[in-house]
């Protein structure tokens, strides 16, 4: 898999060209816009390039316990174990959104009618009272912290985990699992009838960018950046950052996005800003 990362003025280069000096970040692809909007401002201060791949939560945290990465970007909240093992940082608050294409005229879910979208117990559309194509439902791979999420707030599990207990209930076994928020977006965009859950900044970035899109309440609550604060909209989550203990190229980094251009990059993209 080819890796990109971002340097000096936004140039992309290849991984063949990492350095020693670099800083290199793996984990969440919701995260991942925030790190590309401010490697350059950190370039030009600490002349210390930024290496970011997506890959998924668990994936970067697997790369930052076998030292192939300094940093796990997780997009989701972190386990006690987690944080009593590792340092960490959350950098921001998000939610998972459900979305489904424009073209669909159905506005509210409430939570049953997403379960038994998910659970498989409902089939069609006209089942929750939309007059919509024929039902396509995506959920996300395992390794995916908005599969987590949207695991605990359902009460699902995806069948692709492995040891549940026999009680588990199941995400529907025909749910498409798309890796990324870009997936996900590209084939809701696409599919009339489809309905995901994916990051809900980057679901109000493409909106913004006309991609037929249209965000779900949840029993009536639209997850704004206000609501998401406030936790009224019921599936939110933390962005972490997670690293080894006594890493001093790291805590560099830590440090300087503690920062206003860092805060203001979070919110440009739509994500809620906490207090760091």
């Amino acid at each position: 898999m080819k890796i990109l990362f971002v340097l000096l003025f936004g140039v992309f280069l290849n991984a063949e060209s990492v350095t020693s000096s670099t800083l290199r970040l793996s984990g969440a692809t919701t995260i991942q816009p925030i790190i590309e909007k401010i490697a350059d401002a950190y370039y030009k201060e600490t002349k210390e390039p930024l290496l970011v791949e997506g890959g998924g939560t668990e994936s970067g945290i697997e790369k930052v316990v076998d030292g192939r990465s300094q940093i796990a970007m997780v997009a989701r909240n972190l386990t006690e174990e987690e944080k009593s093992r590792f340092a960490y940082m959350t950098i921001a608050i998000d939610a998972v959104a459900i979305i489904y294409n424009k073209n669909q005229n159905i506005k509210n879910l409430t939570k049953n009618e997403l379960i038994g979208i998910y659970d498989g117990s409902v089939k069609k559309w006209k089942d929750v009272g939309c007059e919509c194509p024929n039902l396509i439902v995506i959920s996300r791979k395992t390794d995916r912290a908005t599969l987590n999420v949207f695991e605990d707030y359902s009460g699902l599990k995806s069948p692709k985990r492995k040891n549940l207990p026999p009680e588990t209930k199941l995400i529907r076994s025909d749910a498409w699992e798309a890796e990324s928020n870009i997936n996900t977006l590209l084939w809701v965009a696409g599919l009339k009838g489809s309905i995901a859950i994916v990051s809900h900044a980057e679901a109000e970035r493409y909106i913004a960018m006309g991609y037929p899109i249209r965000i779900s309440t949840v029993d009536n609550i639209y997850p704004s950046n206000e609501s998401i604060k406030n936790g009224t909209y019921p599936i939110k989550r933390e962005l972490n950052l997670l690293w080894q203990i006594d890493n001093p190229k790291v805590e560099q980094f830590a440090k300087w996005i503690k920062n206003d251009a860092f805060q203001k990059a979070v919110e440009e993209l739509g994500f809620v800003a906490v207090d760091r």
